[in-house]
């Protein structure tokens, strides 16, 4: 298993993966989400964030702050973001967790802003920042250090683990063809069920992990790069890198 770092719109070369773990589900899967790269002003506040509220496990790899959660790992580099995930085309990391509101308490408990998912209309009330929905289950969003934004969701598994990384939600004018951009590149399939703001794409041998929205918000905004941003880039994981490439 090598790794394999998307940022957003661009492969970057293919590089030598991390060596110090794998990731626990989903072993036969051609590609999967790896890892979160951050760029933080504060490790310790982001320690407290991801593992102290979270539940991740704070580790480290060489020289580099690592919080590990089943399916994912967090990389923590210190160096101050040029802002937080909003304005960018990555809206939030997405994790399962058995209790949603438990877990919202918790979060609120700790000093973290409960937040909305979707942008909303010029005029229009945001939607929901917690509630109810079809696909999800209960859910909420809250933001932590540095405006990093993160979606708490249902876990639809029996005797589910306290927090498990679940899916990457982009937010473009653009979500049609970012959409159809993973379908392509990484052999997606087209997830049922879209809506006039939303679609999905299921990474095979996984299933649900990548969702897109509709920028609805200010139209003469453009999402910029993530680099350098609180959230910088996410790495794949792929199986038979050298042909993928």
């Amino acid at each position: 298993m090598r790794t394999a770092i998307l940022r957003l719109g661009a492969l970057l070369p293919c590089a030598a993966p991390p060596a110090f773990a794998q990731l626990v589900r989903h072993g036969d899967a051609p590609i999967r989400i790896g890892h979160y790269h951050l760029n933080v002003t504060s490790v310790e506040a982001h320690k407290k964030f991801w593992a102290g509220t979270l539940g991740g496990k704070a580790m480290k790899f060489g020289g580099i702050d690592v919080i590990e959660f089943p399916d994912a790992f967090i990389f923590l580099r210190v160096q101050k973001p040029a802002g937080p995930t909003r304005g960018t085309a990555f809206d939030h990391i997405g994790f399962a967790v058995p209790n949603v509101p438990a877990m919202a308490t918790k979060l609120a408990a700790a000093g973290y802003q409960e937040t909305t998912g979707r942008e909303p209309k010029p005029g229009e009330p945001p939607p929901a920042a917690s509630g109810t929905s079809a696909v999800y289950g209960r859910f909420a969003y809250f933001l932590g250090p540095d405006g990093v934004k993160i979606e708490l969701v249902t876990s639809d598994q029996k005797d589910a683990a306290p927090i498990v990384a679940h899916h990457i939600h982009f937010i473009n004018k653009q979500y049609v063809e970012m959409q159809q951009w993973y379908m392509k590149a990484f052999n997606a399939t087209l997830r049922p069920g879209q809506t006039d703001f939303f679609i999905g794409a299921d990474l095979p041998g996984i299933g649900y992990s990548l969702n897109f929205f509709r920028w609805e918000g200010d139209q003469s905004i453009t999402q910029v790069p993530t680099a350098g941003r609180v959230v910088d880039h996410v790495g794949f994981e792929v199986k038979n890198l050298d042909a993928f490439c």
